[in-house]
């Protein structure tokens, strides 16, 4: 193993775990607030994917395209939350649980009409640049992944801890009732989460089409349960907790597949890492006990 090509490996892998990292910080935002495993955030994904195929086809310009299936996805997140979920959100967690399944094949099937079942191609051709620096080779959307995640880790740290919304947020995330009896409005945090947390999840979806130059109906399935893994490995309801799992796992799936025989997918990886971490940790990494 050269310098170099360990060098690249790391690369690869943190513009990997910053795509992991927007799924499951929206995951962990709507656990925190309402203790529910919202398994069709990946549907919702999807959604983001398709929805910038569209507008960048309708308006030849890729930042509005991804600014437009941003704000359509937090619409969407927003509108699962208000007629889907809050109408049972005093019924049983495994209700809830089931309702969110069948909703993510919903959308799956949705797309499938819509859109077709074959694979479309999703080619930006300003995002296809390749840069080489010290050795190391980049593309214009590898820059723009890790440069785009920074920039909404950031605004959403600023938001969460510098405004009045971000402090009803936290306080209804660590106990709502007294936050209720606070006068805090916990469906209304309850609807922003939703809808910032899909819209940062459609960035993903997004990102993840021009980086494979590939849109599909089922590519919100590998998401929806490594979106699952990387919440319980960062501690239920730990933002930092959940983008810390998002780039170890990460950095275990490129590092394994590329200087290990180990005959398992990533997937497998994703699942071998969770299934340790549950059994050494089970709080998870930065979870309370």
């Amino acid at each position: 193993m050269t310098t170099g090509v360990l060098a690249q490996q790391l690369l690869n892998a943190l513009s990997l775990g910053a795509i992991y990292a927007m799924i499951a910080v929206g995951l962990a935002m709507i656990y925190g607030v309402l203790r529910i495993l919202h398994i069709a955030h990946a549907g919702i994904y999807a959604a983001g994917a398709y929805l910038g195929l569209y507008f960048y086809g309708l308006t030849g310009n890729f930042v509005i395209a991804l600014l437009c299936a941003m704000l359509l996805a937090g619409v969407l997140g927003g509108l699962v939350e208000r007629f889907v979920y809050r109408p049972m959100i005093d019924k049983p967690r495994i209700v809830i649980l089931i309702a969110s399944i069948g909703l993510f094949i919903c959308l799956s099937d949705l797309f499938r009409i819509l859109a077709g079942p074959h694979q479309l191609p999703f080619n930006v051709p300003e995002l296809q640049t390749q840069y080489t620096l010290a050795g190391l080779r980049m593309s214009s959307a590898d820059l723009f992944i890790l440069v785009g995640t920074a920039t909404i880790f950031v605004a959403l740290w600023l938001f969460m801890q510098k405004t009045r919304t971000g402090f009803a947020i936290r306080a209804v995330a660590q106990d709502l009732e007294a936050a209720k009896t606070m006068g805090i409005d916990a469906d209304r945090c309850a609807f922003l989460v939703f809808v910032v947390g899909s819209a940062i999840a459609a960035f993903g979806g997004v990102m993840v089409g021009v980086l494979y130059n590939a849109v599909y109906t089922t590519m919100g399935d590998m998401i929806a349960y490594k979106g699952l893994a990387l919440i319980v490995i960062g501690g239920f309801g730990s933002m930092s907790g959940a983008v810390l799992a998002a780039f170890l796992l990460g950095l275990t799936e490129t590092l394994i597949t590329t200087y290990t025989e180990i005959p398992l997918s990533r997937e497998g990886i994703a699942m071998l890492l969770l299934v340790l971490l549950i059994l050494f940790r089970p709080q998870g990494l930065l979870g309370r006990e």
